[in-house]
């Protein structure tokens, strides 16, 4: 393959490592940084959450922003914000200036994450585009492999400044690939986008992972309870402003497709499963197996490091058979990883929590690579973009909402003899195993009745080109959209 056929993946590839590592290289650098700036641990962990709030929230606002105005432009812009944030975080002088442009980390993260897919799609084509999702998800499976554990290295080594800084040349040389060879956006009929319908989603989604992330340290009471009402007015209020606006940010006549629908569950599932245990684990690695951080991190990166392999092996392979096996399959195994924290109770050693890092590690490494595709597989063209964001969108909330779940449901259970330790981890694992399993089923059920019903039109998945849900072409379905306007 030619560097020009290259270049664009490897410019995603690219944006998704450092947006992906960047969801976590702070966190075990967390107390350096408070020795540094002369501040607490609560001032801190709005350096970790801010970005990752940011991140949810904005999603899909961006998704749908690049799909009025152009993917390549808000991809850009958005790589831009990244870079030239990460610089300012590593020379910030305080812990609010590092707060803030972590934030800005986070949009152009989010800009970045919601136009990556959809470039690939639209760069890529036949084999050369399912070889391109399998690497995207072997590295966002690498990206947070080492996410924690460089985070922690750098730290100690160089200081937690470089953590940042060292984001500045990558950012700059992605930038500058991207320039010179990211397809440029195709011409189109002028498309308003729903400003107000993207500010309520925004909101909504903001408040259900602020409530997530107060529940996690806090437990029940007025502050969660608080924001998970305005995360319900808000998205009731976007839902009702998207059945009656012309122009919404997402068509609702995708959650009519039962293949959508059961790629948004699994998307929750999956990550909710496979990765909100993993603070409870390391909790349990530290405090239960008296391992030291380093052992921690690395013992943790070995679910990761599995979901890597899985992907870069049989990423492009799974890719071509029946959706229901990578997605169903995929999270039913990370159902059973989590179940198999009850062998704890069994085996109160290090080695009794390997299995369920390496089955989670299995079934996300299924999932991942196929995930993209299948969320844009009956979108038009034109919201390619939109239906990719509410994929994401659902996995980061999952990962929000697991690790708020997990946490919180482990403090309150655990105590500190070994056996109501042991009690609340497999309590944690049953919570994350119903999850997974409640998405896995009906996808399972959902996405083998949609294939079926292909198989009886002889008709065959829509390709890249597409215009609309498995017919016609880019440009017919376009058109006929525009001129339904």
């Amino acid at each position: 393959m030619k560097f020009r056929n290259f270049a664009p993946l490897l410019v995603a590839c690219i944006a998704t490592f450092l947006l992906l590592a960047y969801a976590t290289v702070v966190t075990v650098a967390i107390p350096a940084i408070a020795t540094d700036l002369h501040t607490d641990f609560a001032a801190l962990q709005w350096v970790v959450d801010l970005y990752t709030l940011a991140l949810a929230a904005l999603l899909i606002a961006c998704g749908a922003m690049g799909d009025a105005v152009g993917r390549r432009k808000v991809f850009l812009a958005g790589f831009t914000l990244f870079t030239l944030s990460s610089l300012a975080c590593g020379l910030a002088p305080g812990v609010r200036e590092l707060i803030a442009f972590r934030g800005a980390q986070g949009i152009g993260g989010a800009a970045m994450f919601a136009t990556t897919l959809p470039l690939i799609r639209a760069s890529y084509s036949g084999r050369e585009q399912h070889r391109a999702f399998a690497a995207w998800g072997a590295v966002a499976g690498l990206a947070a492999a080492v996410g924690n554990v460089c985070g922690g290295l750098l730290a100690e080594a160089l200081g937690w400044r470089w953590i940042f800084l060292l984001a500045v040349p990558a950012g700059a040389a992605g930038l500058v690939l991207a320039v010179v060879f990211l397809p440029r956006d195709p011409e189109r009929g002028v498309r308003r986008m729903d400003v107000a319908g993207s500010f309520l989603l925004s909101v909504g989604i903001a408040a259900l992972v602020v409530a997530s992330l107060l529940f996690g340290e806090h437990g029940a009471g007025a502050g969660p309870a608080a924001a998970a009402v305005v995360a319900v007015a808000g998205i009731l209020a976007f839902v009702v402003r998207e059945r009656r606006t012309p122009d919404p940010v997402i068509d609702p006549a995708l959650f009519r497709h039962p293949r959508f629908l059961a790629v948004v569950a699994v998307a929750f599932g999956y990550y909710f499963a496979a990765f909100g245990p993993l603070t409870v684990m390391s909790s349990w690695f530290q405090d239960g197996a008296g391992l030291d951080a380093v052992d921690t991190s690395l013992l943790l990166a070995l679910q990761p490091a599995v979901f890597f392999v899985v992907s870069a092996a049989c990423g492009a392979v799974l890719q071509r058979v029946p959706l229901w096996v990578p997605l169903g399959v995929g999270t039913a195994l990370c159902a059973a990883g989590c179940a198999g924290l009850a062998l704890l109770g069994a085996v109160y050693e290090p080695s009794a929590l390997v299995p369920s890092l390496v089955l989670t590690g299995i079934g996300a490494g299924m999932v991942s690579p196929v995930l993209p595709s299948a969320a844009m597989r009956d979108a038009y063209p034109a919201q390619a973009g939109a239906a990719a964001a509410v994929a994401n969108t659902a996995r980061q909330v999952g990962l929000a909402l697991g690790t708020a779940v997990c946490g919180g449901l482990f403090i309150s259970l655990s105590a500190p003899t070994r056996r109501e330790y042991t009690a609340a981890i497999g309590e944690v694992g049953a919570v994350g195993a119903l999850v997974a399993l409640a998405a896995a089923a009906p996808a399972i059920v959902l996405l083998r009745r949609a294939e079926g019903r292909t198989r009886t039109r002889g008709s065959r998945p829509p390709a890249v080109e597409s215009g609309t849900p498995g017919t016609g072409s880019a440009d017919t379905g376009a058109s006929r959209r525009d001129a339904g306007r």
